[in-house]
């Protein structure tokens, strides 16, 4: 069977799964209560992202059976199902943010290990040696994508829809690439991803939770690493795709820290929070940066990859308009947008809470 055609069982699949966590977490009571910080107003339960997980767990055991990856490799992709784990946990115990960043940096570090030395990045003229990958910017980049995906899940549809786009068209550009055994974790979590968005797209019935958010921002990453010891995908290629969520989270953050906030504090700062508030509601925040990722971004990915030697220039050339846009929208800032009542339709958040 062609890896395409098992996207529709993945994803009923998907549905199905989502639909039983659904039924469980209102049994068990694993629900996102509304607080201060909260763009929601009643309680939802939480853990959606369990099918996304299962997908990608199905996508490596596939793999394994077929024995068309190295083991190693896939132990170095399965390190993101302990950032699952401790997720799910968290949902349902509330662990704190240092337990959740001490699991996610040793699961980054054995990733690093089983992979060996990151080759060099194409810089323009220059490179970014080995040394410097792989001893700094590789897992400071693994680490703050596994977080700022849980910063940026915070509105209904928006994780899920991104998660969906960047695992397609990555699995698009690997398979023309040759390299199709590492498209399948891609394939696989888009199915997952979007039999979840069956229920979480605005309004939601269940939120991602941490068990989805950090988990996809970590798979993602470790996927696009692994697509750069290949050669077969180039990593401005993965930054322009992922530019909407980086940009926001990582000007947010910025901005926060410059003032002296706290950086692990809940928050409703982020640009697409202003714009949620505001006149134009989740639904279609949602629609708008997937509109954003598909006019925009995708082209400029789809280049950077043909011509990687200048993929930082397309990677500036994505980067730049959202940081305007970003900055006008109130990105980092308590004033944005005019906010919506919190109990009109619409207004979720897509965890327990937004840090």
């Amino acid at each position: 069977m062609s890896d395409a055609l098992l996207i529709l069982p993945v994803f009923l699949l998907s549905v199905a799964v989502t639909g039983g966590v659904r039924a469980l977490a209102l049994r068990t009571r694993m629900m996102a209560v509304p607080n201060a910080r909260s763009s929601h107003s009643q309680a939802t339960p939480l853990g959606g992202g369990l099918a996304m997980v299962l997908a990608y767990a199905a996508a490596l055991s596939l793999l394994l059976w077929q024995t068309r990856m190295p083991v190693q490799e896939l132990w170095a992709l399965a390190c993101s199902l302990p950032v699952a784990i401790i997720g799910l946990v968290d949902d349902r115990r509330d662990l704190g943010y240092r337990l959740r960043l001490a699991v996610q940096a040793g699961a980054v570090l054995l990733a690093l290990l089983l992979l060996g030395p990151v080759p060099p990045l194409a810089l323009g003229p220059v490179a970014i040696g080995s040394i410097m990958l792989t001893g700094l910017l590789a897992p400071l980049s693994l680490l703050w994508l596994t977080n700022l995906y849980n910063f940026m899940d915070g509105i209904d549809g928006l994780a899920g829809s991104e998660t969906a786009f960047v695992s397609l068209v990555a699995a698009g550009m690997l398979m023309n690439a040759g390299d199709t055994a590492l498209a399948v974790p891609c394939l696989f979590l888009f199915a997952g991803s979007m039999g979840f968005l069956v229920w979480n797209w605005p309004r939601a019935r269940i939120f991602m939770g941490d068990v989805g958010s950090g988990f996809a921002g970590m798979s993602l990453g470790l996927i696009a690493l692994l697509s750069h010891f290949h050669g077969s995908m180039s990593l401005w290629s993965w930054f322009v795709l992922l530019a909407v969520f980086v940009v926001d989270a990582t000007l947010t953050l910025l901005r926060r820290v410059m003032r002296g906030e706290r950086w692990n504090q809940a928050h409703r700062q982020h640009a697409y929070q202003h714009m949620a508030r505001g006149a134009s509601g989740h639904k279609t925040v949602s629609l708008a940066v997937l509109g954003l990722n598909l006019l925009y971004l995708l082209p400029l990915a789809i280049a950077a990859g043909k011509y990687p030697v200048y993929g930082v220039y397309f990677g500036i050339l994505g980067v730049i308009p959202l940081v305007l846009l970003a900055l006008y929208c109130g990105a980092g800032s308590e004033a944005g947008t005019p906010r919506r009542s919190e109990d009109s339709p619409g207004m979720h958040v897509g965890s327990k809470e937004n840090l």
